[in-house]
């Protein structure tokens, strides 16, 4: 099965209530896709999803398997946004499709917080990067 058709199955759960019974099963409070899969599904090689959990929530084998049933597909990539650092958050919340979340404005709040810590840590990264080209 082809990337671009795992993400039509993956927003066709989303759309009639499947995707709902999942991430209640595994506590997920937001859930995204991002990636090449939205950007060129048709090139993409793998479903990248993203998913924030709140403190203390296991089970990330059980919802990869869950997630591979529900799209179809092996190839699905699982970010989990907390504790992630600002790049990947930044990659998970910026320019991705939400397909769920717990309360009416989650991601937006989500994703502009990351957005602000991605800018605002840009210049640490600058830094690293100086100091290896010096090194």
């Amino acid at each position: 099965m082809s990337v671009a058709e795992s993400l039509d199955r993956l927003c066709a759960a989303a759309d009639d209530g499947r995707l709902d019974g999942l991430t209640r099963r595994h506590g997920i409070t937001l859930l995204t896709v991002f990636g090449s899969a939205l950007r060129t599904p048709e090139r993409a090689r793998d479903l990248d999803v993203a998913v924030s959990f709140p403190a203390g929530t296991h089970g990330l084998l059980a919802l990869v398997g869950e997630l591979a049933d529900l799209t179809g597909s092996d190839d699905v990539d699982l970010l989990v946004l907390d504790g992630a650092p600002p790049t990947a958050r930044f990659a998970g919340l910026v320019g991705a499709r939400p397909l769920y979340e717990d309360s009416p404005g989650l991601f937006a709040r989500t994703q502009m917080a990351a957005a602000l810590e991605f800018y605002e840590t840009a210049w640490l990264r600058d830094l690293d990067l100086q100091r290896m080209a010096s090194s």
